[in-house]
């Protein structure tokens, strides 16, 4: 079937890189290890940070108060880290090449306020995709409401699901996409598998 849309995940997708780690080490290696342990490995906390119901003011003074560092010293290393969070080339490459040829391609991403507020004009993500859908904005994951935000996307782009794919790193949630009706592709940095599949799908 020739594929209308392509929706990309943005973490361990189109960029693998973390919050606070390229300006906290190796300077503030406990902080990082706190952090860690506290933000990131509790999910419950970094879901409603993903679904918009905290924000990173508000984390970065529960790491201030915890740790001991300045809220301000804190929260411009974070702001630091995430402007030079990398993209995966070749992924880019490929949604242009994509683009080029005609495609409607998306981003749909579990990820907090941040993202909006800094990721996407730092990289232009705007200029490159039809649409960047983030969870925080909306306040849904992926998974919730049977996949809602997917909806929204193909939505904007005007694109039915059969016609689509969803690339993301996360078994389940390419599940979901094909239970909706629509082909997912499980990425763990195989792009030339990922760039054979499209290739198939023309």
């Amino acid at each position: 079937m020739d594929l209308q849309s392509i929706l990309f995940d943005f973490d361990g997708v189109l960029c693998r890189d973390r919050f606070y780690r390229a300006t906290l080490l190796p300077d503030h290696q406990d902080i990082c290890d706190w952090i860690q342990a506290n933000i990131f490995s509790d999910k419950e906390l970094t879901h409603k940070w993903m679904r918009g119901q905290t924000d990173s003011a508000a984390i970065n003074r529960l790491i201030s108060e915890k740790t001991g560092i300045g809220y301000e010293l804190l929260n411009g290393l974070y702001e630091e880290s995430i402007r030079s969070m990398k993209l995966e080339a070749e992924l880019v490459d490929l949604a242009r090449s994509l683009k080029a040829v005609g495609k409607k391609i998306g981003i749909v991403t579990d990820n907090m306020d941040v993202f909006t507020r800094i990721t996407i004009p730092n990289h232009r993500l705007s200029e490159l995709f039809h649409v960047v859908i983030n969870s925080a904005d909306h306040g849904l994951l992926k998974r919730d409401e049977n996949g809602r935000l997917f909806d929204i996307a193909l939505g904007k782009l005007g694109s039915g699901i059969e016609d689509s794919l969803m690339i993301d790193d996360n078994a389940t949630t390419i599940e979901l996409y094909k239970q909706k009706g629509g082909q997912g592709f499980v990425y763990h940095a195989n792009t030339p598998e990922l760039t054979a599949l499209l290739q198939s799908k023309k």
